[in-house]
């Protein structure tokens, strides 16, 4: 099988090139017949085009382990000249591979009934099919079973929407002339950013066959040259463990590196199935697929909004300490509730939390006290920390579909109370949106000290043999300049929310993590216990030298500290493994 594709898939990788040099679909003379001397025109010989797919290149994670790779498959493929009754041949197939006659006819449709190239009609077939279609060989002129790499993952719904899914290039894609019917072009992902690298350039053969199709000698040999490998910045056992962590809810998780802005893992929840990809989806699945009212095709890291919650606290704590609005010793009495005007907003704890000062009400995540920080600061000042923390504008990150979030303090319109617009964008609520993407990035800053890093997926592109193609030496796109003293604060009050406060069932023995959580409403009134409210748990690890930020969000799933921080546990959980398994002997 090796000889029959040109090669075991991904094999060997190199460089994309021209597809059309020394490729035979491009060789003007393909379409003549040969008839050898002595030989009645009755069983003239023919020349077969046998196209050999390019294997796409490799995707490798941080530490050299493969993120999608290739295998080899079998693929039905249709040579329109040589079906001699059309009707015929695609009844039989419909038959045998219980496919739809129109499918099969629109797909010759497609073509000139005169041309020689191979018509790919299913991808992916199985051993029975290809069995099937062997048997009846001698009544389907015209059907060849090929063998092509197709792509291979992990699990079927691996880092889904990091890597990105490959399809035959659709109609609007041929248009633009980069393509040709039947190319497989990356759509989503790391697949459609990268395209160019991965595909490399196709080869094929030119063989002289004979009138019952056997072939007879090899005219024209050309190997396909495999797609370059990909170094990305992923960390497969990272990645493994947070689509662990997350299994049974809707979400996101996103582990990034707060030294570099290196993403670790990004998982959105629930996935779709990769593998579905690699044969040829119909247009009722792919239907279905998009209309899935669970949204799996949506990438929640990135393309999904939601009001932070608590998490927003930081950024109020922030601006109060810089701007000296704020500071450490402010106490305020929490009975759990504030007053403003007629309008009454409650604190999460019945009852409320006592007198607490700044760091107190970060620990226990107390409402009441800032919803006069808040009022004291002024909307366009937490405005313009917010800004400066990188929320409100995109990351940069290179996926597409990026949204960008809302600050209300620089968007604000007519509504029933500026007061009451300040109250709640003080606890992250009212229009304030943000991505997981984005407050993974701002607290990077927080570990880091300020440095806004532009997240990278990418390390480097290069050939087999080493040579680089392209390279991402990172880059810092912002830089938040706050007080040592401000940033002392954050670290120490996040450090003793995971201690000893709201965030307490994410601690690890022998691991200092800080963190925030935040429980976000979606509807007036709603009630966290009941599911209605989004739970967040934005958190970083070692606090000394912070080398992990882990970003949780849970779509309905209740209160962040309950919900989101264990999940944030197990993620560190796995990072961490030898730390926490020689604390817990030692211990």
């Amino acid at each position: 099988m090796a000889g029959r594709d040109g090669g075991e898939a991904g094999s060997r990788r190199g460089p994309p090139r021209s597809r059309q040099a020394a490729d035979p679909r491009h060789d003007d003379r393909h379409a003549c017949r040969v008839r050898p001397a002595g030989r009645p025109a009755l069983v003239q010989n023919r020349i077969r085009v046998r196209p050999a797919a390019a294997p796409r290149g490799v995707l490798f994670d941080r530490n050299g382990l493969p993120l999608v790779d290739n295998r080899p498959a079998f693929t039905l493929s249709l040579i329109p000249r040589e079906i001699d009754n059309r009707e015929k041949v695609l009844g039989r197939l419909s038959v045998l591979l219980k496919m739809p006659y129109l499918e099969l006819d629109d797909a010759l449709g497609r073509v000139s009934s005169d041309s020689l190239m191979p018509v790919r009609v299913r991808r992916g077939l199985t051993l029975v099919e290809v069995a099937r279609v062997e048997e009846w060989k001698l009544e389907l002129p015209g059907v060849i079973v090929e063998v092509e790499p197709q792509r291979l993952y992990p699990t079927s719904r691996f880092a889904a929407h990091l890597l990105g899914y490959v399809r035959e290039a659709n109609d609007e894609q041929l248009k633009q002339g980069r393509y040709r019917r039947g190319d497989m072009v990356g759509q989503s992902g790391l697949e459609r950013l990268l395209d160019q690298y991965l595909r490399g350039s196709d080869g094929g053969e030119r063989i002289e066959v004979d009138a019952m199709g056997r072939p007879i000698r090899v005219i024209q040999h050309t190997e396909p040259n495999p797609g370059a490998q990909v170094v990305t910045t992923v960390d497969r056992r990272i990645q493994e463990a947070a689509e662990r962590a997350m299994e049974g809810h809707a979400g996101a998780v996103v582990v990034m590196d707060p030294r570099d802005g290196d993403v670790l893992a990004m998982v959105s929840t629930p996935a779709f199935a990769l593998d579905q990809f690699t044969g040829t989806i119909g247009r009722a699945a792919w239907v279905q697929l998009v209309r899935d009212p669970s949204h799996p095709m949506l990438n929640r890291t990135v393309q999904s909004q939601y009001a932070p919650g608590s998490v927003f606290k930081i950024v109020v704590a922030a601006a109060g300490l810089q701007e000296t609005t704020l500071t450490p010793v402010d106490r305020v009495y929490c009975n759990g509730q504030f007053h403003l005007g007629n309008w009454t907003f409650n604190d999460w704890k019945e009852g409320g939390h006592g007198t607490v000062d700044l760091h107190r009400a970060i620990v226990q995540s107390c409402n009441v006290y800032f919803y006069q920080a808040g009022l004291k600061i002024g909307i366009d000042t937490i405005a313009r920390y917010a800004k400066a923390f990188g929320l409100g504008a995109p990351t940069g990150i290179d996926l597409p579909g990026e949204k960008v979030g809302l600050i209300p303090g620089l968007h604000r319109g007519k509504r029933w109370s500026y007061s009451g617009d300040t109250v709640n964008l003080s606890i992250g609520q009212g229009a304030l949106l943000v991505t997981p993407m984005q407050v993974a990035r701002m607290m990077s800053a927080v570990a880091n000290g300020g440095v806004l890093f532009k997240p990278r997926l990418v390390q480097r592109v290069e050939r087999a043999d080493g040579q680089l193609l392209y390279s991402d030496p990172g880059l810092v796109n912002g830089h938040l300049a706050l007080s040592p003293m401000v940033w002392a604060f954050l670290k120490q009050s996040l450090l003793d929310v995971v201690n000893e406060g709201t965030g307490a069932e994410a601690r690890i023995p022998g691991i200092d993590i800080a963190g925030k959580t935040g429980t976000a409403q979606m509807i007036a009134n709603s009630r966290a216990e009941r599911g209605q409210d989004h739970a967040w748990f934005a958190s970083f690890a070692p606090v000394q030298d912070p080398q992990y930020v882990v970003v949780v969000l849970v779509e309905r799933g209740g209160k962040g500290g309950h919900i989101a921080a264990p999940i944030a546990r197990q993620i560190y959980n796995a990072i961490f493994l030898e730390k926490v398994a020689s604390a817990g002997v030692s211990g």
